[in-house]
C-alpha cells in the first residue's frame, strides 16, 4: 500500500483532513503564538501534533509535508491549464 492510501486508512482522514493536519503541524513546529486561543484549542492541536510526532520516521515525514506535496501538484496542474 502506497504511503498515501496508508495515511488515509491509517488515520480515517480524506485529502483536506491531512492538508490541514499538515499544516497545524507544520504551524506549530514554526512556533505559531497560539496562546491566544481558547485552551481547548490550543490542546486540542498540540495532541494532534504529539499523536503526528509518535508516528515512524516515513509516516511522519509523510504527513508532515503533505500539504507541500498537494500545493506543489495543485499549482503545477494550474500552471498546466493556463
Amino acid at each position: 500500500m502506497n504511503s498515501k492510501n496508508k495515511m488515509k486508512s491509517q488515520f480515517k482522514m480524506d485529502e483536506q483532513h491531512l492538508v490541514q493536519l499538515s499544516i497545524i503541524c507544520q504551524l506549530l513546529d514554526s512556533g505559531a503564538d497560539i496562546s491566544q486561543l481558547n485552551p481547548n484549542i490550543q490542546k486540542y492541536l498540540q495532541g494532534m501534533a504529539d499523536d503526528l510526532y509518535e508516528e515512524d520516521d516515513d509516516t511522519f515525514d509523510s504527513l508532515y509535508y503533505y500539504a507541500d506535496t498537494f500545493f506543489n501538484i495543485a499549482n503545477k496542474n494550474e500552471r498546466m491549464l493556463h
